[in-house]
């Protein structure tokens, strides 16, 4: 039975004006860039906007504690970093938008954040056109590795900085503790904020690096939608552009996406170029016109998430957790475990929970935050598209 949307806000008696063709398809799918409507993230935030509040030009110190990200992708973790990054930057704040590959040492990570000279230069532009940004300083001579905290704490005093890291979860061990310290001490003294995000094993890959005030960070788990978030972030930019879906079309939209961010966009963007053809407002029919585009581009993400667990002999578990989800939302940690062992005779239970950790990176399988110790699909259609692939070449 279709899942009831009631969107009265959105839609109600409301007659919306032909569409607007000149304008661009607001909706671009697997970018990592920010939707045309941010919807159903208004908790984290505010968390974010908290810690952000506190890195102010004059302030003795800076955010609480670090942001720590994660959850399996397609998301929306990198929307919600540079969701950050534009708030902080129209607030005046500096930022600095990094991946692991920016920073693969200790030297580089300290010419990064701290490279000579920039004190000088950012005082001059203080006093004239505005902030100066140290990523047009990447390729000069790093301060000694050993001072970076003192370096900083100089350079945030100055200016405001918040540091984005990105894909944090393949962050080199030692940078990655050098990093977590040198934010722990900074932010004591100077307004900084280190966010960082990554998939769902992040916690574990921070646990590796001995800073044991981590567990501390505001951690956020960003996972699916609710249905009502799902509903906005289609229609509100369908809205502006003087498109209308039909309630049912929108529940059956809703229901097929799974409430998976990347999969929103990829039925926005068909429904967008499908109300290019119609004057009148979407319904079923135009969502049949426009499912082959979304079914195509959805086959080729579950045969790409496919290939990753073949390419690390992880298929037949996977199957065998597919079936054990079957009719299941969660499944109890103990209960998934005896699910992965019996899928690989005379593992032991290293082997199961290494087994578990690599299918946890790769966002097969997730704990949502507030689950305690139960697990749950990153994304369900990608188990039933595993498990009947594997079903039907047998």
């Amino acid at each position: 039975m279709p899942r009831v949307i009631f969107l009265t806000r959105l839609h109600g008696r409301r007659i919306l004006p032909a569409m607007k063709t000149h304008l661009e398809n607001p909706f671009e799918p697997g970018q990592g860039l920010m939707p045309p409507y941010l919807a159903g993230r208004e908790a984290e935030k505010d968390v974010l906007l908290e810690l952000l509040a506190k890195v102010r030009p004059g302030q003795r110190r800076g955010a609480p504690a670090d942001a720590v990200l994660s959850g399996p992708r397609g998301n929306g973790k990198t929307v919600l970093l540079r969701w950050l990054e534009q708030t902080a930057e129209q607030r005046g704040i500096d930022t600095i938008w990094l991946t692991p590959d920016d920073i693969p040492d200790l030297d580089r990570l300290a010419n990064v954040l701290a490279p000579p000279g920039a004190l000088q230069r950012l005082g001059r532009k203080l006093r004239g056109v505005g902030l100066f940004s140290l990523k047009a300083e990447l390729d000069t001579t790093p301060v000694p590795k050993e001072r970076l905290d003192e370096a900083l704490i100089k350079r945030c005093r100055q200016a405001p900085l918040v540091l984005l890291l990105d894909e944090a979860h393949t962050l080199d061990t030692e940078v990655g503790r050098t990093l977590l310290n040198t934010s722990q001490k900074v932010r004591r003294k100077a307004p900084f904020l280190l966010a960082l995000a990554g998939t769902p094993n992040l916690p574990d890959h921070l646990n590796k690096m001995d800073a044991s005030f981590w567990p501390r960070a505001e951690q956020l788990g960003i996972g699916r939608l609710s249905p009502a978030a799902t509903a906005e972030a289609l229609t509100v930019p369908l809205d502006q552009a003087g498109v209308r879906v039909e309630l049912p079309a929108l529940n059956t939209v809703v229901d097929d996406t799974q409430c998976y961010p990347y999969f929103i966009q990829l039925w926005g963007s068909a429904l967008w170029r499908q109300a290019q053809q119609t004057a009148a407002a979407l319904d079923e029919a135009q969502l049949a016109a426009a499912r082959p585009e979304v079914e195509y581009r959805q086959n080729n993400y579950y045969e790409g998430r496919r290939g990753e667990l073949k390419r690390q002999q992880l298929l037949p578990v996977a199957v065998a957790v597919a079936i054990a989800f079957t009719n299941h939302e969660m499944l109890r940690e103990q209960t998934l475990d005896d699910v992965i062992a019996a899928a690989l005779p005379g593992a032991d239970w290293q082997q199961v929970e290494e087994t578990r950790c690599a299918l946890q990176h790769l966002g097969y399988i997730w704990k949502p935050p507030g689950a305690e110790d139960n697990w749950s699909p990153g994304i369900p259609s990608l188990m039933t598209y595993v498990h009947a692939h594997e079903e039907s070449s047998q």
